[in-house]
């Protein structure tokens, strides 16, 4: 028979806890490196190989995962089931890496944020990685210990995770996080979907970027000499609606406590608006006239100069917002985001040490 003392501590210390981080449901050419960095969970599990830090490739071992595809069309299923429920239509999966990027560096530097030890946001790392819609993201993690007296082992069910996870993002999100998981999820906008799972035997990440891709980009986003550009092709039924820009101060380091601190994210400050001649001007923020500023049906061709803005704010992130609006639907929302990194000189910079 065993001691009351083990079977009390075999009981009593099951552990499983979910906690998901509130999203502000509201980029870009990503960085090439050659450092490989290993970052190893077990000793036999097989690997997936992920962008880490934009500049270096990490190579994270997902505790025993087999194939990571079939997991991220597993969550994908989910997603697309809850979305049915109510009458919306399914996202497809993304190619861009930004998901799985993300839950590979909360993995490896055991945090748990929206932002990441560099103190990049979601938004900005989708531009870094390539990304040319407007992503939106969620993020939650479950940890699951099992212990008897002072020994204890992971004792984690990935598919049973996945699914609580995206079970209370939906469901039990109203005292967390003011139903921002969900209303992400249910976003009718979003027609994609990155998804980045990385765990060990005990403690498993996900997250999603909802994405929003209706443009065809022929040249740019792109930034050069102060000059922003933007042209492409609109998917039919859909127009620009305005160009605006935002601010973040220069990006910072940020300990592990300070990542767990914080919650939702936002856009940072919008600081000025686009303006397509003189008879247009944004009430409240700054307007800047477009050197040139042509649609015609689907397409665009939208240029213009942002160095009076850099020279007032300085270093720091300055983020061109897409918006976008359709003839089904009246409220605009962002199509596409593009983060610009300048440094104190006034000059645009590829972060490197992130």
């Amino acid at each position: 028979m065993p001691s009351p003392y083990l079977l009390a501590a075999a009981t009593a210390a099951f552990i499983v806890l979910m906690v998901v981080l509130a999203v502000a449901v509201l980029p870009g050419a990503g960085l090439q490196g050659t450092a490989t960095t290993s970052i190893a969970y077990g000793t036999s599990a097989p690997t997936t190989t992920v962008q880490q830090a934009y500049n270096t490739t990490t190579t994270v071992q997902q505790g025993g995962n087999p194939n990571a595809t079939q997991l991220d069309y597993y969550v994908l299923s989910l997603i697309n089931r809850d979305r049915a429920q109510y009458g919306l239509g399914s996202v497809t999966l993304s190619p861009e890496p930004s998901a799985q990027q993300h839950s590979a560096s909360m993995l490896a530097y055991n945090y748990f944020s929206h932002w990441d030890p560099f103190g990049m946001k979601p938004y900005m790392r989708y531009t870094l990685l390539g990304g040319l819609g407007a992503a939106s993201e969620n993020v939650a993690t479950n940890y699951s210990t099992i212990c008897i007296g002072p020994i204890c082992r992971g004792n984690l069910n990935v598919n049973a995770s996945l699914a609580s996870m995206e079970y209370d993002m939906m469901y039990n999100d109203q005292q967390c996080c003011n139903n921002g998981h969900r209303d992400n999820i249910l976003d009718p906008n979003h027609n994609q979907v990155s998804i980045g799972i990385a765990y060990n035997s005990s403690r498993i990440y996900l997250t999603q970027d909802f994405i929003d891709s209706y443009i065809g980009w022929t040249d740019g986003p792109g930034y050069s000499n102060g000059e922003v550009v933007l042209e492409g092709n609109l998917q039919p039924g859909y127009a620009i609606d305005s160009v605006e820009l935002t601010y973040d101060p220069a990006v910072q380091n940020m300990t592990r406590e300070q990542l767990n601190a914080t919650s939702e994210y936002g856009y940072g400050t919008t600081i000025a608006g686009v303006a397509r001649g003189p008879l247009y001007y944004y009430q409240g923020i700054a307007t800047i006239d477009a050197d040139s500023y042509q649609t015609s049906g689907s397409s665009f061709a939208i240029r213009f100069n942002m160095s009076g803005m850099v020279r007032q704010y300085g270093a720091g992130e300055y983020t061109v917002l897409v918006w976008l609006n359709s003839t089904t639907n009246s409220t605009g929302f962002i199509g596409s985001t593009y983060t610009i990194f300048v440094d104190g000189s006034g000059a645009a910079y590829a972060p490197s040490n992130v």
